[in-house]
């Protein structure tokens, strides 16, 4: 079992049992497209590459697609075209984030969706409270996590990835339905900021190693500067 959160990742996870889950259903829209219908979202997102200016950028923000397809269509080409590739919504589970005046934006890599479509392939797609996607976890398997980072400062906030919101009480809880894991014998990464806050909350369930990162959130590219973030893993709990 393997809850991961983002369909663009370039490694192989091995193994013939897979398990997608994230809160955001926009996202889950495009898992299930990609796996199930990658050559309509390929046709799709080619229409569209003509198409990609402040205006019709403002018009797909504020559409409200029914089809799994087309909710899909329009997560990648929000998320290709806003401003820093920022998913971000407000209370009511609307897109807010602005344009991001791109002049040619690539909104499709055919190559890819079509390798991603055939790894998806009798993977199970799912959009649970992360409490509910583990259920059937057991020995053995392993569980990634990608929950939306702590703030790098105590002043940040958390920005809104899904409506529901996920502060430090729902990465309290993700810290001991790591621990119940532990105890039954489930394998355990976890990505996350390196703050003094995620070291306190998964310091008893977790060792840590670091890596250093270049994040891309901010208006000025030329004050990106590099972080670190936490790779968390359970292996060393595991009996």
């Amino acid at each position: 079992m393997l809850a991961i959160g983002d369909p663009s990742c370039n490694f192989h996870v091995p193994g013939n049992k897979l398990h997608i889950n994230d809160l955001n259903p926009d996202l889950i829209s495009v898992y299930v497209t990609l796996r199930d219908r990658p050559l309509q979202l390929i046709n799709a997102l080619r229409k569209l590459e003509d198409h990609v200016n402040k205006s019709d950028y403002e018009n797909m923000r504020s559409s409200k697609p029914k089809s799994e397809l087309q909710k899909a269509v329009r997560f990648i080409y929000l998320n290709k075209t806003c401003f820093n590739g920022l998913w971000r919504v407000n209370s009511k589970g609307e897109f807010n984030v602005p344009w991001g005046k791109i002049k040619h934006p690539a909104l499709l890599d055919e190559e890819n969706f079509i390798s991603v479509s055939k790894r998806l392939q009798r993977a199970k797609i799912t959009n649970l409270d992360f409490t509910r996607a583990i259920k059937t976890a057991k020995s053995g398997d392993l569980v990634y996590f990608d929950p939306p980072y702590i703030p790098l400062t105590p002043t940040a906030s958390f920005a809104a990835y899904a409506k529901d919101g996920f502060g430090q009480k729902e990465q309290e809880m993700l810290a001991e339905t790591i621990k119940e894991l532990t105890s039954i014998g489930v394998y355990v990464i976890l990505s996350n900021s390196d703050t003094p806050l995620t070291r306190k909350i998964y310091s008893n369930s977790l060792r840590f190693r670091t890596i250093e990162v270049r994040r891309s959130i901010s208006a000025n590219s030329k004050g990106r500067i590099k972080v670190t973030e936490i790779i968390g893993s359970n292996e060393r709990f595991v009996k």
